[in-house]
């Protein structure tokens, strides 16, 4: 790894600071290039990455350039910004590493922890980009919350809502209430909100803040009759998903007109990898980076719907999160593996081990990231294997199968 890329992932392993203040002050110094092209601002404690690639498809198949900004990425870095579906390259990367890191340094002499941390280079990176590929309309995804999160210094034709439910607590709040005013900070006034189905209180929190700012708001549950379009990504929520973003498309139709034919067509074959991916062979393999307990309700359903046992491969971050998944997986699985992934929250063997319910009548044994080979020879290959927990074990495991040109149904790996 060069001195750039040193850099960057330096500022990654430094760690995060949240709040736009930095950003703030970076954007200008690089010609405030996030106000040169139409933006949509996406939120959501799940469903927004989702939301944010059926947009992408949409807008795509109907002939607009689209520049796309997610994370985290699951392989590579420069899948977080993606322009026509075509992801940064990390020669790419180094340009703009090289080009913002002197303003960046001059922001951090004038006060350590000033400079831009590694999701406000990002972020910085994929204004610059969008401008200067000139796209018809940029999707943002927030990383984190919203109120303070550095993609909310936008001023968006409309802003989207998802979901709201207990996550990353010790940041965002403890309550829903709390969350979903964090939520609420990416609305702007005068600016349309879409929310799908949301709690009763969230709800509250997010009219209330919508209307101090003489924003219209528009929920999904406002609907009695609602077309829940078909999507080639599975399970009832990505229904609800695929209705979501297309009601967001009839809401800016004016300014971005589209044909339903083409709508249909692009919700058909949505690009996302690491939600409930199947991926044929011996053993065939899903693969799906669910989290949280709102994604773990996801998974469930998908398990039930599937009618067969599985063999689950699973890693976590944080305790909580990790109870959720072991608690949707453990009724269907036959073998549960369970891995120690390479992040500093991540749970050990022996804790995961500690949360596996006592009446669990499968098998629970220990995996090793470092040779996933020796790992899949132990899979029989009439078995069905799900990877979850972590977005990171999912990440490293396609990693894996990049390496191996394994065929993966994938257009991400397509570069700028």
């Amino acid at each position: 790894m060069n001195d750039t890329l040193n850099y960057l992932y330096g500022l990654r392993n430094r760690g995060s600071s949240y709040g736009i203040d930095r950003i703030r002050r970076l954007l200008p110094m690089l010609g405030n290039p996030h106000r040169r092209f139409p933006i949509i601002h996406v939120a959501g404690t799940n469903g927004k990455g989702s939301v944010c690639a059926m947009l992408d498809s949409i807008y795509r198949e109907n002939g607009y350039k689209v520049g796309l900004f997610s994370s985290p990425h699951l392989v590579e870095l420069g899948e977080r910004i993606r322009v026509n579906g075509k992801v940064l390259p990390l020669h790419g990367i180094e340009e703009y590493v090289r080009f913002i890191k002197p303003i960046a340094d001059e922001m951090e002499a004038e006060k350590v922890g000033l400079g831009p941390t590694f999701f406000e280079m990002m972020t910085a990176m994929a204004f610059l980009v969008f401008a200067e590929r000139k796209v018809d309309l940029a999707i943002l995804e927030t990383g984190l919350g919203g109120r303070l999160d550095s993609t909310n210094v936008v001023q968006p034709i409309l802003s989207i809502i998802t979901t709201i439910a207990l996550d990353h607590c010790s940041i965002l709040g403890h309550s829903i209430e709390e969350i979903a005013r964090e939520k609420a900070g990416i609305i702007k006034r005068g600016i349309p909100v879409l929310t799908g189905w949301l709690p009763d209180a969230a709800n509250q929190v997010i009219r209330e803040d919508a209307d101090s700012k003489s924003s219209s708001l528009e929920s999904m549950e406002d609907h009695q009759a609602i077309e829940f379009p078909q999507t080639n990504l599975v399970g009832d929520h990505q229904k609800r998903n695929a209705a979501l973003a297309y009601r967001a498309v009839l809401k800016i139709a004016k300014a971005f007109p589209v044909e339903r034919e083409k709508v249909r067509k692009a919700l058909g074959k949505v690009s996302l990898e690491g939600r409930w991916q199947l991926i044929e062979g011996n053993p065939s393999m899903i693969l799906d980076a669910c989290h949280n307990q709102e994604g773990a309700i996801a998974l469930q359903e998908n398990l039930r719907n599937l009618r067969e046992s599985v063999v689950v491969w699973l890693g976590a971050s944080g305790e909580e999160r990790a109870l959720e998944v072991i608690k949707a997986v453990t009724p269907y699985a036959q073998e549960i593996r369970l891995f120690e992934i390479e992040q500093p929250r991540a749970c050990s063997v022996s804790v995961l081990k500690k949360l596996i319910p006592e009446n669990f009548l499968g098998r629970v044994t220990v995996g090793s990231c470092a040779n996933f080979d020796r790992e899949l020879k132990e899979v029989d290959e009439s078995s069905t294997l799900l990877i979850t927990g972590s977005i990171y074990l999912v990440g490293d495991f396609l990693s894996h199968l990049r390496k191996h040109s394994m065929p993966l149904g994938s257009d991400f790996q397509d570069v700028l």
